[in-house]
């Protein structure tokens, strides 16, 4: 929020400098990004980043509040004050004021200036204006911006001769219909949108922006002005779902002061007749159904000291709270209660107060303190499989990636399985690109991807860890939160070094990495390797891994053509996703300690062709399942294809090593297992055959 010094000097007489004024408020925990002495001539203008927790704050006298706590002087009174808030009988006659719903209106006040002049604002108005960011239109809209910027409170003015009968109804809009706002922009409004109407239509979005039909025109004589209390959630969602935020709508969806109304509208009414020339109508209607008394909170000396980490004193206690305008009052032994002003939503709890008092007191003295230690609830548990996947992945050279939960829509479609149900839709997307929760991590990791191909880094390795959401099913089932962790490769296998050729990454080294990841996660797991028909994955370079159970734990594959071609990518891309909940729940037995064998290991090659539809995997695991004498291993050690060979033909060699523990195999019992393997082989269904 842009802040002028002299008007912060106006309604607090400190004597400082802009740089003492911006280390004050800075001190107080309103950071000011920027000094300004470009803006306003004669002036100097912050730049004040004000807290979400204290919309007291987003005008200047709210500053001035501060500045005055700061500095140790008084504030100079308000403007000015309606002279009653008791409409007379001449503006009961012409004004009338009704809430539908209090709960998003709590109340809602009138004045009527009559015969004013629209022209253009005097120079020194204007100029305030230019120096707070606002663009000066005419003196009566001018005045509303100026009441705005300094009492923080929103007014809106209507040109009372376009309010029917001058009957201001405070509803929700009923049905959906258009609405033009004074942007000249038609806008579909819903049924639960608060409104302002008149007796035939609306006339405003509640704490947004007026309507098109009643704005102030040059030929406008009478100004209705409105100075309400409304719902902060109302108005969050409306701004939101019409895409309309406004000074007015950022106010009021932070919580605004009831009582400020009065404020806002007696400094409305008098800068109306001072500059406009306007004669305003006694009374006020104030439209007020129910008031609520001023909340109390106690404080205990003994908490501010343990907050803190030091015990001020009762005496500064009292201090901080009394320059606070608190106005503080022993409550009993170690105690003091104070009367929370209508202008501070923020305070709620005692920890509030401490922070009140922390401030004044300023936020150096609090001493350095470690941390107590707090268990994580239920709700904040880690998910077991997540740091230990980031370090393997981080291990294998992976570097981590961090993308939105949200997609556009389809975007996630060649990454599910078919007959998955659609994406869950956002009611309140964060954009119109975000309007979805996403059912895999791949869409995302492949823009982290193409982001950075397109900046040049073509040896890629990412990875992310985040939830999925797939739908449960109909009504109001919540989804299903799977933890995945994706994987992206392109580029080289392995790092660039003099002592070896380049050579671009794989299917073999993708497979190799989510099945190195799978076996550290859950070591002695049993993995099944399979081919996929995943969507998004090249045909016939896509694979999956399953446990004992045949329950899918992951999927890999190159990126399919198609999406290579959509998104312009300048080379292969491999991507994999592991499900960290299914691989969670497929425990393996775990690791033994066996002791190194005392004798030496046997390895006999077997060199095969395999014909179409015979797999490396479908092999091993034939060859597992015959006894062997001793701890077996199957290891590829060769593969050809070429014209020596028949085409669709591949030429393997396996080394089976067998590693006897605690005696020697003899050549006859090595013998006889390595015939099972071959007669095994010659008797199942596989294409293979020993060659020759």
């Amino acid at each position: 929020m842009l802040v002028s010094c002299n008007w912060l000097r106006e309604l607090c007489p400190v004597d400082a400098t802009p740089e003492r004024l911006a280390a004050a408020l800075t001190a107080r925990g309103l950071t000011v990004d920027a000094v300004d002495a470009d803006t306003a001539p004669g002036d100097v203008v912050l730049d004040i980043d004000i807290p979400a927790n204290r919309p007291d704050c987003l005008g200047h006298f709210g500053i001035a509040r501060e500045v005055a706590a700061a500095f140790g002087v008084q504030l100079s009174p308000p403007r000015a004050l309606p002279e009653s808030i008791v409409p007379s009988d001449e503006l009961a006659g012409l004004v009338s004021v009704t809430i539908e719903d209090p709960g998003l209106c709590a109340r809602y006040t009138a004045r009527l200036v009559r015969r004013v002049s629209i022209g253009p604002s005097p120079a020194h108005v204007a100029d305030r204006l230019i120096a707070c960011g606002l663009r000066p239109i005419n003196n009566v809209v001018d005045i509303s911006n100026i009441v705005l910027l300094e009492t923080g409170h929103p007014i809106h003015t209507f040109d009372y001769r376009l309010v029917n009968q001058g009957r201001i109804v405070v509803r929700c809009a009923g049905e959906a219909m258009p609405f033009t706002t004074l942007d000249q922009v038609e806008r579909k409004l819903t049924p639960e949108m608060l409104v302002i109407a008149d007796d035939r239509r609306p006339v405003a979005l509640a704490g947004v922006m007026g309507g098109a039909d009643s704005e102030i025109g040059n030929d406008t004589t009478d100004v209705l002005i409105e100075a309400a209390w409304f719902d902060p959630v109302s108005i969050r969602r409306t701004a939101r779902r019409l895409g309309l935020p406004t000074d007015a709508s950022h106010r009021f969806e932070r919580g605004m002061d009831k009582d400020g109304v009065l404020a806002a509208q007696g400094l409305a009414v008098q800068l109306l007749e001072e500059i406009a020339g306007g004669q305003a109508v006694p009374g006020m209607i104030d439209c007020y159904p129910a008031p609520g008394a001023r909340e109390t909170l106690e404080l205990r000396y003994q908490r501010v000291q343990r907050l803190l980490g030091y015990d001020p004193g009762a005496e500064a206690i009292h201090e901080a709270l009394d320059a606070l305008q608190l106005a503080p009052r022993e409550a009993g032994e170690g105690r003091v209660e104070v009367q929370v002003p209508s202008y501070r939503v923020d305070l709620v709890y005692e920890a509030d107060l401490v922070e009140e008092v922390a401030r004044h007191l300023g936020l150096d003295r609090l001493p350095s303190t470690l941390p107590l230690t707090v268990a994580p609830t239920e709700n904040e548990t880690v998910h077991p499989l997540a740091e230990r996947t980031r370090n393997v992945l981080a291990g294998l050279g992976f570097q981590e990636a961090f993308n939105y939960s949200m997609l556009p829509e389809g975007a996630d479609d060649r990454w599910v399985p078919k007959g998955t149900l659609p994406a869950l839709a956002l009611s309140n997307p964060i954009a119109e690109q975000l309007g979805f929760l996403r059912r895999s991590i791949l869409p995302g990791l492949l823009q982290s991807a193409d982001l950075n191909l397109r900046r040049g880094n073509r040896d890629l390795r990412l990875f992310e860890i985040g939830r999925v959401f797939l739908p449960a099913g109909a009504g109001d089932q919540r989804p299903d939160e799977t933890l995945r962790a994706g994987l992206a490769w392109s580029g080289l296998a392995e790092p660039r070094h003099w002592s070896r050729d380049d050579r671009p990454v794989d299917m073999v080294d993708l497979s190799g990495a989510v099945a190195g990841a799978l076996s550290h996660l859950q070591p002695g797991l049993a993995i099944r390797e399979e081919r996929s028909e995943t969507p998004g994955f090249h045909p016939g370079q896509a694979t999956s891994f399953r446990g004992a159970d045949g329950r899918e734990l992951a999927t890999a594959g190159r990126l399919h053509p198609e999406l290579l071609a959509r998104f312009d990518l300048p080379q292969d891309l491999f991507l994999a996703e592991i499900d960290l909940d299914a691989v969670l729940a497929a425990a393996g037995p775990g690791l033994e300690y066996q002791p190194i064998p005392k004798v030496p290991a046997v390895s006999r090659d077997l060199s095969l062709v395999l014909g179409e539809g015979a797999g490396y995997r479908q092999v091993v695991d034939l060859l597992s399942s015959r006894p062997a004498p001793a701890t077996a291993r199957f290891e590829a050690v060769d593969r050809y294809v070429g014209s020596h060979i028949a085409a669709g033909e591949t030429a393997l060699t396996i080394r089976v090593t067998l590693e006897p523990y605690d005696r020697t195999l003899t050549d006859e019992e090595t013998e006889r297992y390595r015939l099972d393997l071959i007669e095994a082989l010659e008797s199942s269904d596989l294409p293979v055959k020993l060659r020759a």
